[in-house]
């Protein structure tokens, strides 16, 4: 590119070197004694090089006069004689042969502000990193083979947007290999969304800077045929309304989807995001989504328009995510992506009917705690599981296993339920599991033997458990056929480890007695009755 003149940069450089030359001549020496400086490098973003007869300008922040240096071969300044206080420098990126011929301005100019100026002090180190525009690049965007307006195309330097026809031009290209990017224009009315369902790209039709095409653009040239095929995205769709007995659509409700990542300490970092407002039937789109795996946050922002040209963005609602990761593969359409919000209070939750606690109370059964009914619009519900009243280790969820300690305790639940003001816990009915049946066993009759007038029974407890009971004995003559069962003995009770056997000594009553000697050889037919005991029949003789 040709060298333009900068007549009114390099006049207004003449004229400050001019007055601060005259100036010099009838100011006091006193007062240049308390004048200060700054110094600092220019150098070239893309060599690292210092930029020779480069412009540099303190200018007061407040009141005061603006003073100017250029730098050296090694891109070195000093601007002199500035009064103490506070200034803004600006490298504007001309240079200026000799403070006479001013080349083009090559590069992006840059301020720095702040740069205290103390009275007898330089202020060094206010250095800038100049970047070079010296290049273009041109294309033509389009869709499906027809032009497309409203595409961004960017190098890192600079951008360009495409017009009705889909063309475009990026000034001020560094020299070197750029990678090109283009990305649908957003259009800001309440909030800001993109102008169509496109993806952004990288040249040449690339999803990701790493596998573009890189563009190599030559000093003080342009280069052509930069062209880029948009494609579709992909769409997240659902509705919001009111988490009530009557739910109602809410309107102009943000809705965002954002990918996340993970960064090396484990800390979740939001990427990027695309929103939308839900319309008067409280449905939205969220589109020109990539292939991610999107997490969709339902702000709790409404915005409306108040007047023309002037929006409203509050927040009346509990923000919430959607329960689940939503995935996404262009150019498809995931719907019913639903949410159902709280109104936002300034009161604690408090709890209108008490948590349910129902289920089978044996060990192994699952126990389910229904969370109850709250006012004041509780925004997440938690659960605690307690025994006798004591928090039980591990338990925080809605069910709850009962377990082999349980048998004889009260099981309850606790449900904690939050909102912006608080939290306020509510505790349900109790169940009360109960202890087992020791296992029992049954006694039988092993041997039956007489001896004077005292009867020893033999018994063994058969089963699981011990055999606990009492027995009696009934006696009958054989020989009678209308003969009654009678009492014999008196009634013994008996104990009797399982597995075990145990003689019981019983003695006849004089009944017993009459009736054994009336039966004679024949023996007194005997049956063992009463609890804990097999009933058996034998002969007493």
């Amino acid at each position: 590119m040709p060298a333009k003149s900068h007549l009114p940069i390099c006049t207004r450089t003449l004229t400050v070197v001019l007055a601060l030359t005259l100036s010099a001549l009838f100011l006091p020496a006193v007062a240049f004694a308390a004048e200060g400086a700054i110094s600092g490098t220019v150098t070239s973003h893309r060599t690292k090089a210092g930029i020779e007869f480069s412009e540099v300008c303190a200018e007061p922040e407040f009141a005061g006069t603006e003073e100017c240096a250029i730098t050296n071969e090694d891109g070195e300044y000093t601007i002199s004689r500035l009064a103490p206080g506070k200034y803004a420098v600006n490298f504007t990126g001309v240079g200026c042969f000799f403070g006479v011929f001013c080349d083009e301005d090559t590069y992006f100019g840059e301020t720095t502000t702040g740069v205290t100026v103390s009275a007898k002090t330089i202020t060094e180190g206010v250095d800038a990193e100049l970047k070079e525009k010296d290049g273009e690049i041109s294309g033509k965007v389009t869709a499906g083979g027809a032009p497309l307006a409203h595409v961004e195309a960017c190098t890192e330097d600079a951008c360009a947007s495409s017009g009705a026809n889909g063309e475009y031009t990026i000034e001020g290209v560094a020299p070197g290999k750029n990678t090109v990017s283009f990305s649908i224009e957003s259009e800001c009315n309440l909030i800001c969304t993109r102008r169509g369902n496109y993806l952004t790209s990288f040249y040449s039709g690339q999803l990701s800077a790493e596998t573009a095409t890189e563009v190599n653009v030559a000093s003080e040239a342009i280069t052509t045929g930069i062209n880029e095929e948009m494609r579709a995205g992909g769409e997240i769709s659902g509705k919001v309304s009111t988490a009530s007995v009557s739910p109602q659509a809410v309107g102009g409700f943000k809705v965002c989807a954002i990918t996340t990542a993970t960064d090396k300490e484990g800390t979740r970092e939001d990427e990027d995001e695309e929103c939308a407002l839900t319309n008067a039937s409280g449905e939205y789109t969220i589109f020109a989504l990539g292939a991610h795996a999107y997490e969709v946050r339902f702000t709790g922002v409404i915005c409306v328009e108040e007047a023309k040209g002037k929006d409203k963005c509050t927040q009346p609602y509990v923000s919430q995510y959607y329960p689940g990761i939503v995935a996404v593969t262009p150019p498809g359409v995931v719907a019913g992506i639903d949410a159902s919000v709280l109104e936002v209070t300034s009161a604690k939750p408090a709890s209108t009917a008490a948590p349910a606690l129902t289920g089978t109370t044996t060990v192994g059964s699952v126990l389910s705690c229904a969370q109850g009914t709250w006012s004041n619009n509780p925004a997440s519900f938690a659960y605690r599981w307690l025994r006798g009243g004591s928090a039980i280790a591990g338990q925080t969820t809605s069910t709850y296993t009962v377990q082999s300690g349980d048998p004889g305790s009260a099981i309850a639940c606790e449900v904690t339920a939050t909102n912006a003001a608080g939290s306020t816990g509510a505790t349900s009915n109790t169940l009360q599991i109960p202890k087992p049946k020791p296992a029992t066993g049954v006694a039988v009759l092993v041997k039956l033997k007489l001896k004077g007038s005292t009867v020893s029974i033999t018994l063994r407890c058969t089963g699981a458990g011990a055999c606990t009971g009492a027995l009696k004995l009934l006696g009958r003559i054989v020989a009678h056929k209308h003969a009654s069962d009678t009492a014999i003995a008196s009634t013994a009770s008996f104990t009797i480890e399982a597995g075990h056997s145990l003689t019981l000594r019983v003695h006849l009553s004089s009944k017993g007695r009459k009736l054994l000697a009336h039966a004679g050889k024949k023996g007194l037919s005997v049956q063992i009755a009463g609890t804990g005991v097999k009933a058996q029949k034998s002969t007493l003789r």
